[in-house]
């Protein structure tokens, strides 16, 4: 039997995949164009099983960042009689996914700063994605 205190632990846990399930399906689609069920297994291999992506949580989000024209999608043949509807980043999905990420990391260090815990991401990390890409590091 599950008490209050692990019934509160489990919402707080959900209510922190809810809070991080776009930027991770944005950052996820900025390295392949992948379908649906590519991204739930994605989330559960990455995560050693800890952050499970159920498809009635995971399409509504795609529908969204869709309807923004954050990412779209095609249908390509997956065999005979069989179609996979593919998502793909584009560009305002891309900025957008840059400046959540940025806003996560900031967050992220102001909370491990309090709790007195050495940072996860570098603040100068931050900063530099914060600036953008050092045109001096691009080849001509």
């Amino acid at each position: 039997m599950i008490n209050a205190e692990e019934m509160n632990m489990n919402q707080n846990r959900e209510d922190f995949k809810r809070g991080t399930a776009e930027l991770l399906i944005l950052h996820l689609l900025t390295g392949a164009d992948l379908y649906g069920y590519q991204i739930a297994q994605a989330f559960d291999e990455k995560s050693n099983g800890e952050y499970t992506m159920l498809e009635g949580s995971l399409y509504p989000i795609l529908y969204k960042l869709e309807d923004a024209g954050l990412i779209s999608s095609y249908i390509v043949k997956a065999g005979v009689r069989r179609t996979r509807k593919m998502y793909h980043l584009e560009a305002p999905g891309k900025t957008h996914y840059e400046t959540i990420l940025r806003e996560y990391l900031n967050v992220t260090n102001n909370i491990f700063r309090i709790l007195d815990l050495p940072e996860p991401a570098p603040q100068a990390r931050i900063q530099a994605q914060k600036k953008g890409p050092d045109p001096s590091a691009q080849s001509s």
